[in-house]
C-alpha cells in the first residue's frame, strides 16, 4: 500500500471527523486500499507446459480424470494440455499453479 494512499485515507478520516467527508467516501477509499493490497499479494499466473502439468499430476498421484474434476474441466482438455495441443486458460492455470504449489488438498473441504 503506497504512502500516498495512506495519507489520503488519513486526510479523509480527518475530514470525516469534521463532518466534511461522508462515511461512504472513507469506506470506498479503505475498500480500494484493501483491494490494491490484495492484488499485490496474489501471485502472478505462470504458464505450464504439457510436461509440467503431467509431472505435477504425477507428483500428486492424480489421474487425468481427477485433475479434470478438480478444475471443472473435461479429461480430454487435460489430455490435450499434456500433449501440448492446446493451452490451459488463465483461470485454469491459476488453479494448476495453486495445485502445483500447495497440492490438491487445498480443494478438499
Amino acid at each position: 500500500m503506497g504512502a500516498d494512499m495512506k495519507e489520503l485515507l488519513a486526510y479523509a478520516k480527518d475530514l470525516n471527523k469534521l463532518d466534511a467527508m461522508p462515511d461512504e467516501v472513507v469506506d470506498r477509499i479503505e475498500a480500494r486500499m484493501k483491494a490494491r493490497e490484495l492484488k499485490q499479494r496474489i501471485a502472478d499466473v505462470h504458464t505450464m507446459s504439457g510436461e509440467e502439468i503431467k509431472a505435477m499430476r504425477d507428483r500428486y498421484g492424480m489421474s487425468q480424470s481427477v485433475l479434470a474434476h478438480t478444475l471443472g474441466m473435461s479429461k480430454e482438455s487435460v489430455s490435450k494440455w499434456e500433449r501440448n495441443e492446446i493451452k490451459p486458460s488463465r483461470p485454469a492455470l491459476r488453479i494448476l499453479n495453486t495445485i502445483s504449489e500447495k497440492g490438491p488438498e487445498v480443494f478438499i473441504s
